[in-house]
């Protein structure tokens, strides 16, 4: 098996995202054909014509800022998890050791509000969760690798557990 391996899975944007973008620039264009007249008009319609213009671009940026793709790189001793939004710029999510993993199992559960989430549907079956520690406090990792991925894994996690289990 390999000591490096990159997954990328594609993420559909959620139902409501292109509405989103749509009523943000709607309302962005709005604000901004209104500034003239809200000006001479009176200063509560000013502030309803800047609230409209924030609220699109709020909007607009939730539009942008949902991901596009999740990247699962391995590299022999750590997890890297990454996300990328709509405009292709990518984030590095997390980094983890797999020193500091407890468990690597199916996910069969619900997600809870501490969760990281790097995969498109949680309902579907291939979504695995990797319990892990970082800083003292325990995190779970819900993503879905492929099966090569999933095999580098419990391999590496496996072997983690022998040698530890001969050290004692």
């Amino acid at each position: 098996m390999t000591e490096r391996y990159v997954q990328k899975v594609e993420a559909e944007p959620r139902k409501g995202a292109r509405r989103d973008q749509i009523l943000g620039i709607v309302l962005q264009l709005m604000g901004l054909g209104l500034i003239p007249v809200a000006i001479f008009v009176t200063e509560w319609m000013a502030f309803g014509v800047a609230v409209a213009f924030v609220f699109g671009i709020w909007l607009t940026q939730r539009f942008y800022s949902s991901p596009r793709e999740y990247e699962y790189a391995f590299t022999g001793s750590k997890l890297i998890v990454s996300r990328a939004n709509i405009l292709g710029r990518g984030r590095k999510m997390l980094e983890i050791a797999l020193a500091d993993v407890r468990s690597f199992t199916g996910f069969y559960d619900m997600v809870l509000s501490g969760d990281f989430l790097a995969a498109e549907n949680v309902n579907s079956g291939d979504v695995k969760a990797m319990t892990f520690v970082a800083g003292g406090t325990e995190y779970r990792l819900l993503f879905s690798p492929d099966v090569y991925l999933t095999e580098l894994l419990s391999e590496k996690l496996r072997n983690k557990e022998k040698s530890a289990t001969e050290a004692k």
